[in-house]
């Protein structure tokens, strides 16, 4: 007798959901390492981005430095009078804008004319006695003809009449002096001008060596500056500079200074040359103060080759040296760049740019910004962002 096996049928149920398991698994597995792949790939393919930027050779590279001057007016002096004596009036005060010619103070003259009054009867005294001598030789010449005096007397009356014309010359002289010192008891303007400062007051005795007033032209102010040998010996006469005062850049040219001489001896104490400048135009009443410090821009030109790029692009490199990254085509079609270190020599530093050397001379691309993200041989692509070009700017 035959006996056949019934299969049961939650042995199959569980076979098929075994197998389903199975079957789940391995799809999650195989779709896990796809996505791996995927990532791995996409990993391998990124570079990062750099902003580069192209430079050029410069044969040579400014520096505009400033040095300290002052405003001087052309003509300033200390007047003071010429001879001794008591003031009597004093016209004019501190602050005062005088013209030339004018009276600023005068000395009390009663003293001078007292002895010119006396001086004057001394010689009204002697052409008196002129008078009389002449006559005194018509009547010896007389009496000689007609051999009634010898020529003795007449010698005695011709040397009278000499001596009296001597004493009228000598007196003449010191009326003019005494003249001339009435003209010099008033103080008078020799120019256009301000008095800046007042020595003197009224019944004051002054002396020859002590001034009256402190007097500078007016609206006619020069500059004075001190610049180093190297540098004057590169000026020419007629350039223009700009000048700064109270922190404030007077760029008009209508503002500006030209150089009108070079001075020829060298300052002994800070080793400097003078030079003088003329301003273009008047300054206005709050710039021109005598000794007002002032300072101009001097540009001096530097003939060195090499390259102006910005500060950005350059970082600390070892030994104190400083390094730039050259970006190089790697010669696929998607605009990627080899960097590569290089060490160059900083000549000179602006505000925002340097100019560097130690690179050959010719155009270089290298990364303008941010090279402490990226180290030698790395791969990076261009970036789209545009950059000024600052090649040749020193700002």
């Amino acid at each position: 007798m035959i006996q056949h096996n019934k299969t049961n049928p939650f042995q199959f149920t569980l076979v098929r959901i075994k197998l389903i398991l199975l079957i789940f698994l391995t799809a999650s597995t195989l779709t896990a390492c796809s996505k791996a792949v995927e990532k791995k790939e996409a990993t391998n393919s990124y570079q990062q981005s750099a902003s580069l930027l192209t430079i050029s050779p410069e044969k040579s590279y400014t520096i505009a430095r400033n040095y300290l001057g002052q405003i001087t007016a052309k003509q300033h002096t200390s007047l003071s009078f010429e001879y001794s004596g008591r003031i009597s009036d004093v016209l004019v005060d501190s602050g005062d804008v005088i013209k030339k010619g004018q009276l600023l103070a005068q000395q009390d003259t009663q003293l001078l004319n007292y002895k010119t009054t006396e001086l004057q009867s001394q010689k009204k005294q002697a052409q008196a006695q002129i008078t009389l001598n002449k006559a005194n030789l018509s009547r010896i010449k007389t009496l000689i003809n007609d051999g009634y005096s010898s020529l003795q007397r007449l010698d005695e009356l011709n040397s009278e009449n000499k001596i009296l014309q001597a004493q009228i010359s000598g007196l003449n002289a010191r009326i003019n002096t005494l003249q001339y010192q009435r003209e010099k008891s008033a103080l008078i303007a020799p120019f256009d001008g301000v008095i800046t400062e007042r020595f003197i007051s009224n019944g004051d005795l002054s002396n020859i060596s002590q001034p009256s007033f402190r007097f500078i032209e007016k609206a006619n102010n020069e500059i004075n500056v001190g610049i180093p040998r190297k540098v004057a010996s590169t000026l020419v006469l007629g350039q223009i500079f700009n000048i700064t005062i109270d922190n404030t850049t007077l760029i008009d040219k209508t503002k500006q200074a030209k150089l009108i001489a070079i001075g020829q001896q060298i300052n002994t104490v800070n080793r400097t040359v003078q030079l003088r400048l003329k301003m273009l135009k008047k300054l206005d009443k709050g710039n021109s103060y005598n000794g007002q410090l002032v300072r101009v821009t001097i540009e001096q030109k530097i003939k060195k080759p090499g390259f102006w790029l910005p500060l950005n692009a350059i970082t600390d490199g070892v030994r104190g040296q400083w390094q730039l990254f050259i970006a190089s085509p790697t010669g696929d079609s998607n605009n990627r760049f080899q960097l590569q270190p290089a060490t160059v020599n900083v000549l000179h530093t602006s505000e925002r740019s340097a100019y560097i050397n130690g690179l050959s001379l010719e155009p270089h691309k290298i990364v303008a910004q941010g090279v402490h993200r990226y180290v030698g041989g790395q791969v990076v692509k261009a970036s789209t962002q545009v950059l000024a070009n600052i090649a040749g700017s020193q700002e």
